[in-house]
């Protein structure tokens, strides 16, 4: 089983979770974008906003494409890392242009959560398999990256 390393289930489905949580919402600011202007409380007129939204969804897309090659850990972690780090950065821009409202709130929270699965997925995922450590998959099953 060389150059394989794999998420824990329960992993995998939050990850699938935040993926689907951010393309949901980026499509979602695709089509209200066409008829609203879904972000006006953020200064953003309707092609900024479906720009913004596009940039949502394309970051969903490249962490659900590194969810997704789970088993070639050497894109998968940088994929997740891009895509949750980006997300963190956009959620993070829209919690600081609702100060005084629920905004902050809310998207400071998902850009939170975002930036720690960002560390945990990408960054220390990423230090693991490139100093070829052993990791330990299930009860009797052990995998190493040699």
């Amino acid at each position: 089983m060389a150059n394989t390393r794999y998420l824990y289930p329960q992993r995998k489905r939050l990850e699938i979770l935040s993926a689907v949580f951010a393309a949901g919402f980026g499509v979602n600011l695709w089509l209200t974008a066409q008829s609203g202007a879904p972000l006006a409380w953020a200064g953003l007129d309707n092609a900024a906003a479906l720009l913004f939204g596009q940039a949502v969804s394309w970051a969903a897309f490249v962490h659900g494409l590194g969810v997704n090659v789970n088993g070639q850990w050497r894109w998968s972690p940088a994929l997740r890392l891009v895509g949750m780090s980006c997300h963190a950065v956009l959620f993070a821009w829209l919690a600081s242009r609702g100060a005084g409202g629920t905004a902050v709130y809310t998207y400071g929270w998902i850009s939170l959560l975002m930036a720690y699965g960002a560390y945990c997925s990408g960054i220390v995922e990423a230090y693991r398999t490139g100093r070829g450590r052993i990791h330990l998959r299930a009860k009797h099953h052990i995998e190493t990256d040699n």
